[in-house]
């Protein structure tokens, strides 16, 4: 047997399929299972164990997404699992020849799948589990605690970067993450906080670091003792960093779930999203809030000035990290 499956373009997107996978894995194991995502998403995939192979979807219509199409063909998928629910993975997935082609019954040329079931926004663990129900899974796994483990070669690219800024494997270090994809600015914190935040750090005897896509200029002008490694890592080689950090303080983003998939304890800061459907997976992790009235609406813009965001305490968020450090040293 052979399975395609269609991956969304963020990061915590690919987290809330990896128990899928997993299950895809469980109730096939002798199936080839190949996975189509964007470049960025190669090496997780890699370190999730859970694919045979990854074929790139790169942007735009182009050579290289009809060799994409070609080499689908080639193939001979006899199901496609599309978590995307983009036309463009409902095109690959029909052109690709698969007999069976399961996604969401709303995606954009869903008529182009022969099965569609239920999605509730915003993209979920729990909506990628009842598209492998449909396949004819077992439920074996709901959160993807361990499954994304950084390879050796990872490691070792990580540490590279920490000792070439100075941090030697010997020191601990301790990590935040404050950006946001460019559609959901308004998840984000503030430059302040997140300095206060490491200085606190700093003076617990941790070396931070922040990772991300944006420079951080705003914290480091704040702080100028936290490293800035945004911008200088790829996503395996942030997960290396992640999996050797003893926390990290972020807001709803792909550096979250990619802390929380390796076993890191993390400090989430929730406001518009609801950390019931997208906090950070397994124990010990901690979920700070403003408690506004407004918090969660799951919207992408506020009429509010994000207060829900801006009105967090650092004090609170301190206090929430001083809570997984005790637990750590326990």
């Amino acid at each position: 047997m052979r399975i395609a499956c269609y991956h969304l373009n963020q990061v915590g997107d690919l987290a809330f399929s990896l128990p899928a996978l997993k299950c895809v894995r469980d109730a096939f194991p002798d199936a080839v299972v190949t996975s189509v995502a964007r470049p960025g998403m190669v090496e997780l995939l890699g370190c999730s164990g859970l694919v045979d192979e990854v074929l790139v979807r790169r942007g735009g219509l182009n050579a290289a997404k009809i060799g994409l199409i070609r080499s689908l063909r080639q193939r001979r998928f006899d199901l496609a699992i599309v978590f995307s629910q983009s036309a463009e993975c409902a095109v690959l997935a029909y052109l690709g020849g698969a007999r069976r082609r399961i996604g969401f019954i709303n995606t954009s040329l869903g008529i182009l799948l022969t099965q569609r079931v239920e999605f509730s926004h915003p993209p979920s663990t729990e909506n990628n589990l009842r598209l492998v129900s449909e396949a004819g899974c077992e439920i074996t796994c709901t959160d993807y605690v361990g499954l994304l483990k950084p390879t050796d070669a990872l490691i070792e690219r990580g540490e590279r970067i920490l000792n070439d800024n100075g941090i030697m494997p010997d020191q601990p270090i301790a990590a935040l993450a404050p950006g946001t994809s460019g559609r959901r600015s308004v998840k984000e914190w503030s430059d302040e906080g997140f300095a206060e935040v490491g200085r606190h750090l700093i003076e617990r005897g941790y070396r931070v670091v922040v990772l991300g896509t944006q420079p951080a200029s705003g914290i480091v002008a704040a702080c100028d003792a936290i490293t800035d490694l945004s911008g200088r890592t790829n996503l395996g080689e942030a997960l290396a960093i992640l999996s050797r950090s003893r926390t990290l303080v972020a807001v709803d983003s792909g550096i979250l779930h990619l802390a929380a998939a390796a076993g890191t304890k993390v400090v989430g800061l929730y406001g518009p999203s609801n950390p019931k459907i997208t906090g950070p997976r397994g124990e010990g992790h901690v979920i700070v809030t403003s408690g506004e009235d407004c918090s969660p609406c799951v919207r992408t813009e506020c009429k509010f000035e994000r207060k829900c965001m801006t009105n967090i305490d650092a004090r609170r968020v301190i206090e929430a990290v001083d809570s997984i450090l005790h637990g750590e040293r326990q």
